[in-house]
């Protein structure tokens, strides 16, 4: 991106429905948006889930044809950043992520010969994601919630748990692989 590129006609090709403008948007404001909520929140992964919900509401509304001043559209973007992380805390405040239920049922193993190793390589893996995280993952493959459900359950929005779900899907797969491998190779983690 060069510093000469012209962000009203951006936000025109954006709410004219160009995917190559919402993807200059993005790659543009992604950066700024990120610290600014690193700085807010001091925590890495929050603060790309919020990068995300800010550049969804911004794209959002560049579609809808809302960005009343085109001319002052890093006021625009810095706004929305600043509404989205504003009221992540007040939800956060007022919702609190509530610790994980100790009485919640494990993950069932099936009953061969591998079943305890595979119970303590997923116990190990479940034991390096946050208590969120570990809660997000119980919400979705124990009690079967769907990602709005969790959100209203734990006080975030849809998109953040969708993320977050992903992202700890993600990590069980890695910690697991790597596990696994050492544990083929004789080697302990």
């Amino acid at each position: 991106m060069t510093e000469t590129l012209d962000l009203p006609a951006l936000v025109g090709r954006v709410a004219a429905g160009d995917p190559a403008a919402e993807t200059e948007i993005v790659m543009r404001f992604a950066p700024r948006v990120r610290a600014m909520a690193l700085v807010r929140t001091r925590d890495a992964d929050l603060a790309g889930d919020l990068t995300q919900e800010t550049l969804l509401a911004v794209l959002l509304a560049m579609r809808k044809g809302q960005v009343r001043d085109r001319d002052r559209i890093e006021g625009f973007v810095a706004g929305v950043a600043r509404n989205v992380i504003n009221n992540y805390k007040r939800r956060s405040r007022r919702h609190p992520e509530s610790p994980l239920d100790e009485d919640a049922p494990a993950f069932a193993v099936d009953d061969d010969h591998d079943g305890p190793e595979r119970q303590r390589l997923m116990t190990a893996a479940l034991a390096e994601l946050s208590p969120a995280d570990r809660q997000i993952l119980i919400l979705t493959l124990v009690e079967g919630l769907k990602p709005g459900e969790i959100a209203r359950k734990i006080g975030v929005s849809p998109d953040v748990a969708r993320t977050r779900k992903s992202r700890a899907l993600k990590r069980i797969l890695e910690v697991l692989d790597l596990r696994s491998r050492n544990a083929s190779d004789g080697h302990l983690l």
